[in-house]
């Protein structure tokens, strides 16, 4: 399957789609022609072959009469995405009554990260312009909106609305001189930030999903590439109480958006209704026991694991250690603490579908 191929089909799809029927649309695409919707056999012909079907069903609905206009973008490099969102939203007529603006991407969790990044960023007055539909063309897909594209494009055959999603803003001690980071999944540092670097660097000359690989590595071997000392959690929720205040050895402290979400190619770091965990250092027996049961989800009755929800977490660390947001990594260093992890509520539109 080629970027052609989809932009064919989501052509066929629009003529018919029935999704803001009193609208023109504006549609624009970024796709990663490298991500593995693409670029993967088996990943490729299948979605294809989804693509074929949401075109066959679309066939059955009457032409849309309002218009639409769709233009492709493809992604050359590592924050290109980043460019051209920014590139469109620039040049975004105003939408008025009339016109309403889609930004799908088709890649993987980076094309993703960086689109609602920049849709997040803007000016509150300009948000309900533009609305975000995640295509899964990675090998992961964990923040896309649905693990196919029958799901994922099935929400432009119906009524369709725009609604608010928050996201996760990851700011650094001003001392380290690092930007803020958003996260519209998971963020976390420690052993899983270091699961995700190293898949990505084996990414870039095999392609794949090597997650779980590294899990294997990174328990074995994780304390001995990084100094696991004490690091202090502070955690306050909705009503602004404290709900944590502890130090210890941790191999990792996570965030979600919101609770029950999956990182990894779905493996359910978050399995509950709970949107923290953090995970205390540990021997290394112990770690190869729990390591299956942690990926699987199955978290009850682990002593070395708490769950917890939080709006914001405040974290305070002695030494360097990874952090990623959405499967993007890079490493902090002392002077990026204390790290502050917090919910931005109603950040950025997401296309759902309006159940009848």
């Amino acid at each position: 399957m080629k970027p052609d191929d989809l932009a064919e089909g989501l052509n066929a799809i629009f003529a018919r789609s029935p999704v803001f029927p009193e609208k023109s649309l504006i549609i624009d695409v970024i796709a990663n022609p490298k991500a593995g919707g693409f670029s993967r056999i088996h990943h490729s012909r299948k979605r294809f072959n989804e693509l074929k079907e949401i075109v066959r069903r679309s066939l059955q609905l009457p032409e849309r009469a309002s218009p639409y206009a769709l233009k492709m973008h493809l992604t050359e490099r590592c924050g290109h995405a980043a460019a051209i969102v920014q590139r469109i939203l620039d040049r975004s007529p105003s939408n008025g009554k009339d016109s309403c603006h889609l930004i799908i991407t088709a890649g993987g969790d980076g094309t993703s990260l960086e689109t609602a990044e920049r849709l997040t960023k803007l000016p509150e007055s300009e948000k309900d312009r533009f609305g975000l539909v995640r295509l899964p063309f990675g090998t992961g897909n964990d923040g896309s909106e649905g693990r196919d594209l029958l799901v994922a494009l099935g929400r432009f055959l119906g009524s369709a609305a725009f609604e608010r999603r928050a996201a996760l803003r990851v700011t650094p001690s001003e001392e380290g001189g690092g930007l803020p980071r958003y996260s519209f999944n998971i963020a976390s540092i420690g052993l899983d930030a270091y699961v995700a670097d190293m898949t990505n660097r084996l990414k870039r000359h095999f392609p794949g999903d090597s997650y779980r690989f590294w899990v294997n590595i990174g328990t074995l071997f994780y304390d001995r590439i990084y100094n696991v000392g004490d690091m202090h959690l502070k955690a306050w929720g909705e009503d602004g109480k404290i709900v944590m205040d502890s130090t210890g050895p941790r191999l990792l402290v996570a965030m979600g958006v919101s609770g029950n979400r999956q990182y990894g190619s779905n493996k359910k770091i978050l399995p509950n209704d709970t949107n923290c965990v953090a995970v205390s250092q540990t021997s290394l027996f112990r770690k190869l026991i729990l390591k299956g049961p942690i990926e699987q989800g199955r978290h009850e009755n682990i002593p070395e694991l708490v769950h917890f929800s939080a709006e914001k977490l405040m974290i305070e660390y002695g030494e360097r250690i990874p952090l990623q947001c959405d499967g993007e990594t890079n490493e902090l260093a002392k002077c990026d603490f204390p790290l502050i992890m917090e919910r931005v509520r109603n950040a950025y539109n997401v296309v759902v579908p309006v159940l009848a």
